[in-house]
């Protein structure tokens, strides 16, 4: 079964001299996703470089995230075919159309020269995660960061999961790409049900942009912890939306800001 990583020969380069030496190296290729037009027929909405892992889920909570059904979905309305590459077929139609896209890391669909986002899932409510202190915080992204076993066997993937209220950190996911990772994170509680959001917390191994923000606010999440940090487009669109944000978190301090 492909753990999303593959042992590749490399030079390895020592105080001692050098040597060949296989490595686990995270797995990147493109990943094509399909949708059905209006008459029925299959087109590729996008073409993602991504990792080769729950790509499935990848495409769920791209079409989410990304604003493009609003529908609950079914793990059933997914066919993954690999022809030689990776092809994930949704057997439904976008509400929305994507821009024309050839290869994209899923950068958020910032094609608003705004930076302005269409919520989708209504009013974001954040009361679970106003007034969190430094520990919960800490130890909400420590428990995702022992969770990302491909981080932990290659050292290059990006990791994210749901705090959940009540329940803890679910639906972890590892991508080389961030924004893949925050996909896949919302595809794996979509297909398992998880359609109301209000009380998850993103959890980010790496920094938060606009283009995560805007994902978080079209499927309803109302804050965001990142190891990184966040920037200005980030924040202003959460202050928007009054979405929170915890960010460069770390033992001794974190920022804050959002609603």
């Amino acid at each position: 079964m492909n753990d999303g990583s593959s042992q590749l020969p490399l030079q390895r380069l020592t105080k001692e001299g050098s040597s060949i030496q296989k490595e686990a190296i995270v797995e990147e290729t493109a990943i094509q996703l399909d949708a059905l037009n209006p008459e029925g027929n299959l087109y590729s909405h996008a073409t993602l470089l991504a990792t080769p892992i729950d790509l499935i889920e990848l495409h769920a909570g791209h079409i989410l995230a990304e604003g493009y059904v609003s529908c609950d979905l079914a793990i059933e309305s997914f066919v993954h075919k690999q022809t030689p590459h990776h092809v994930i077929e949704y057997q439904g139609i976008l509400e929305v159309r994507p821009r024309d896209r050839i290869v994209t890391s899923s950068c958020g669909a910032c094609n608003h020269p705004d930076l302005l986002v269409q919520e989708v899932k209504g009013n974001i409510e954040s009361k679970f995660f106003t007034n969190l202190d430094l520990d919960f915080v800490n130890d909400a992204l420590n428990s995702l960061t022992k969770s990302m076993e491909l981080f932990h066997k290659s050292g290059g993937s990006h990791g994210s999961g749901l705090f959940i209220h009540d329940e803890g950190l679910r639906y972890v996911s590892e991508d080389i790409g961030r924004h893949n990772a925050v996909d896949k994170t919302i595809g794996k509680a979509a297909l398992d049900g998880h359609t109301d959001f209000n009380a998850s917390m993103l959890l980010l191994s790496g920094r938060c942009g606009w283009d995560i923000v805007a994902k978080a606010i079209r499927t309803g999440i109302p804050a965001i912890s990142s190891l990184g940090a966040f920037s200005s487009a980030a924040i202003k669109l959460a202050r928007e939306h009054g979405l929170i944000l915890y960010g460069f978190v770390k033992n001794e301090g974190a920022w804050k800001a959002g609603h």
